[in-house]
């Protein structure tokens, strides 16, 4: 069977409830995984999912942060994942027996901040939760907006990006230190190119292309060997009134 996952930072899920569910519709997704919903879990719009299928896990709080996953195949698992400091930033679930780690990390605001120092932790506490939980064979996928470009590819301009919010060297450290968990790009193992996932709504910056590439669906090796496209949707970031990311959507080849 194929199996379709996408994550999107909707940036408000109210805001953009019917762009995601005509987006899940005509893109047949099985999995969404979505960041950003702003929402707390009693008024997030479950029964509009409901009523194409789907069953949904939400954890979310009012005005900021927020995650849900939204499953055409229920859960085996959900739990939130410990230590957030009141910051519902991150959701595991299994389904189909994947463990999904769907995940809105910290933006950090300035790099001589106590925002920036949460960020780097974190990054860092999430490996170590991964080393004390799972193992690099177990059929683990991490999505989400990961508010990190990790490699120059990432960014419009390495050079007017160096140092700052989403670019900063100590982010870009310890991201690769996760991503050296066990992990491969679903992305980069298709497209080899410069790509956004991300673009500021200020100047026009999506038209002119001028953005960072900050969501994505890594997996462990067991689950990307079984991956056969990943790509950024960059359709909705031109609709009326988009979020400021694009949906990535990745489909994998699984037996039975």
């Amino acid at each position: 069977m194929e199996l379709t996952i996408a994550t999107w930072n909707v940036n408000s899920i109210r805001a953009r409830l019917n762009q995601v569910l005509n987006f899940i519709d005509e893109n047949n997704i099985d999995i969404l995984c979505i960041q950003e919903t702003k929402v707390e879990d009693n008024l997030f719009p479950k029964e509009e999912f409901e009523n194409l299928g789907y069953e949904v896990a939400v954890y979310g709080q009012k005005r900021f942060n927020g995650v849900a996953t939204i499953s055409k195949f229920g859960f085996e698992a959900v739990e939130p994942y410990p230590d957030q400091k009141n910051h519902k930033r991150l959701l595991i679930s299994k389904i189909k027996g994947i463990t999904i780690f769907n995940a809105y990390f910290p933006n950090g605001q300035s790099p001589d901040s106590e925002h920036f120092i949460y960020k780097l932790n974190f990054i860092n506490n999430l490996k170590k939760y991964l080393e004390d939980n799972y193992k690099t064979e177990d059929n683990i996928i991490i999505l989400g907006d990961f508010n990190v470009a990790m490699d120059d590819i990432d960014v419009y301009d390495p050079v007017a990006m160096e140092g700052k919010i989403g670019f900063h060297i100590k982010e870009r450290e310890v991201l690769k230190n996760l991503y050296q968990w066990g992990f491969i790009d679903t992305f980069r193992k298709f497209n080899k190119e410069k790509a956004f996932s991300w673009w500021d709504y200020r100047a026009g910056n999506f038209w002119k292309n001028i953005g960072l590439r900050i969501d994505y669906i890594w997996a462990t090796k067991p689950l990307a060997d079984k991956c056969i496209n990943c790509y950024i949707d960059k359709r909705e970031r031109k609709r009326k009134k988009p979020s400021d990311h694009a949906p990535v959507v990745a489909v994998f080849r699984l037996e039975g």
